[in-house]
């Protein structure tokens, strides 16, 4: 086996050296930021207090345009859901990415420091719930819609943190998921491709002004002088088919193909996400087959000018109605689903056609703050040795706890 890998990331493709994670290693160095990158990264110059009130000033940017662009208002957010409803979302549907689960007794308990009682664990508890995290609000927003009685073209918007437990942390990946959770009604027959355009471009704009803006009030997020410094979101995001992408890059995986794409378009809304390709590979992306249709779906993905990597923003998509819903749990062999009180919902048509999606909050602000780390926007739950080869990376991670490596 060859010691060197191209690397697919670079404009002009270059060989690198093969660098094996070792057992102390905590993750391969090729997803930190490049060496040459690393003394561009934000956090060299902005001080902690202006780093936190930066991303105010974004996150206040984002929900003001939100609310105007999008005609949509901000919604009290779920943390958790009954098990058992079909609300939640199942993400890919493996058990690793299965929801935190807890038990609610709903029952009074003595205070005070005192020994278990034995016989009240006994006694039955009609009461006691089994309860999940939220991992999104994908389907609960599209009921609140009914709830609200929203018209078409209105909608809401939440604020929502999930644990996603099944994802190994890294530069980009944390098990906190916080994104802005919108979902919109439609007319059925606004279920188009053209609807999707036109509400991704809509939203693209929204991120792309905030790019502007936040530059504008902090320029000492970027280094003067460095190649990263020239580096700005394209005015326009491109649109492509899942499909299309593969037949582009055959041979390379979804993490190099995506990374391929966005280094020749800055930015891209791959469209298509769920079903397998048509030579039968695997879908770009798994996907719950319950509230996206996978026909009318995507992801905008961005280059980050720092790892120079495939940089995953939101993903959002027209939601299913009867008949994608049931081909898609049928092709997962999940049509006993159907019995669930969500899906039972779409399928007797009782709640709204809508569009809805979420976007990243700490990627977002990793993009547009131009941080080397996700966790130097956000506080997550990393492992000693991640903290250590972050730090070594010059990455200043926001600590859960006092961290002593």
């Amino acid at each position: 086996m060859s010691d060197y890998v191209v690397n697919t990331n670079a404009s002009v493709p270059i060989m690198e050296e093969k660098k094996e994670t070792s057992e102390a290693t905590y993750m391969p160095d090729s997803l930190l930021p490049p060496t040459r990158n690393r003394e561009a990264v934000s956090t060299k110059r902005l001080s902690r207090m202006d780093l936190q009130r930066a991303i105010t000033d974004v996150k206040r940017f984002i929900e003001n345009r939100l609310e105007n662009d999008l005609n949509i208002i901000k919604h009290t957010t779920p943390l958790a859901f009954m098990i058992g409803t079909g609300v939640n979302d199942e993400l890919d549907g493996s058990e690793s990415k299965s929801a935190v689960r807890f038990t609610v007794p709903n029952k009074y308990i003595p205070r005070g420091i005192i020994p278990e009682d034995e016989k009240l664990k006994r006694e039955p508890n009609p009461f006691k719930m089994e309860c999940e995290v939220v991992q999104s609000l994908a389907k609960w927003k599209r009921i609140m819609l009914d709830r609200l009685g929203c018209n078409v073209g209105e909608g809401i918007y939440c604020d929502s943190t999930s644990i996603r437990k099944g994802y190994k942390g890294d530069v980009t990946h944390s098990a906190i998921a916080d994104q802005w959770d919108f979902e919109i009604r439609i007319h059925e027959k606004d279920r188009t491709i053209e609807t999707l355009k036109s509400f991704v471009q809509t939203l693209w704009n929204i991120i792309a002004d905030c790019e502007d803006y936040i530059l504008t009030k902090y320029p000492q997020i970027v280094l003067q002088g460095h190649p990263t410094a020239l580096y700005r979101l394209p005015k326009d995001v491109t649109f492509i088919t899942s499909e299309e992408l593969h037949m582009m890059y055959p041979n390379l995986d979804v993490h190099d193909r995506e990374s391929a794409i966005v280094d020749k378009y800055g930015a891209v809304f791959i469209m298509g996400m769920g079903w397998p390709m048509a030579d039968g590979s695997a879908a770009e992306e798994v996907r719950s087959p319950g509230y996206d249709d996978w026909n009318l779906n995507g992801d905008i993905i961005v280059k980050h000018p720092l790892t120079e990597y495939r940089h995953e923003l939101s993903s959002m998509g027209i939601r299913v109605n009867k008949d994608s819903l049931l081909s898609q749990l049928k092709h997962r062999g999940k049509l006993d689903e159907g019995n669930l009180d969500y899906q039972k919902a779409i399928i007797n048509g009782k709640l709204p056609f809508s569009y809805g999606g979420g976007l990243g909050i700490s990627r977002l602000l990793m993009l547009l703050l131009r941080t080397g780390h996700i966790g130097e926007v956000q506080v997550g739950v990393w492992h000693d040795a991640h903290y250590r080869q972050a730090m070594e990376a010059g990455l200043d991670i926001i600590p859960d706890r006092i961290v002593n490596v």
